[in-house]
């Protein structure tokens, strides 16, 4: 059986056919401009950084990613107006509270 790889996921960001069967219609995958520089920082930081407002998208493309690298799904959902950060890891809720925690816990849990 054939892996996922970055290339595939990339493909899928520009809404084009993956070559592996891992997208779907009825799933947006498509990246706009800005959303594709963040997506470019998460393949840096380790981590996937958005707001309430981004669109699923980013969320969708992050799974696909992880898979691709083996590293664990981790998204640090931004509500800067209350101050908080909410992290998943695996799509689970791990940790709620001030947002400059959230940041620090994240840092800490994609270094490791």
């Amino acid at each position: 059986m054939k892996r996922i790889q970055l290339e595939h996921v990339d493909r899928l960001t520009r809404g084009k056919r993956s070559g592996m069967n891992i997208g779907s219609r009825a799933v947006g995958h498509h990246l706009r401009p800005h959303e594709r520089a963040t997506y470019q920082r998460a393949l840096k930081k380790g981590y996937l950084d958005i707001t309430q407002r981004d669109r699923d998208n980013l969320w969708h493309i992050w799974e696909k990613a992880c898979l691709a690298q083996s590293i664990d799904f981790l998204v640090l959902i931004k509500e800067t107006d209350k101050n908080i950060g909410t992290i998943f890891n695996n799509d689970k809720r791990i940790f709620e509270g001030n947002l400059s925690d959230a940041k620090h816990h994240i840092q800490q849990l994609a270094n490791a």
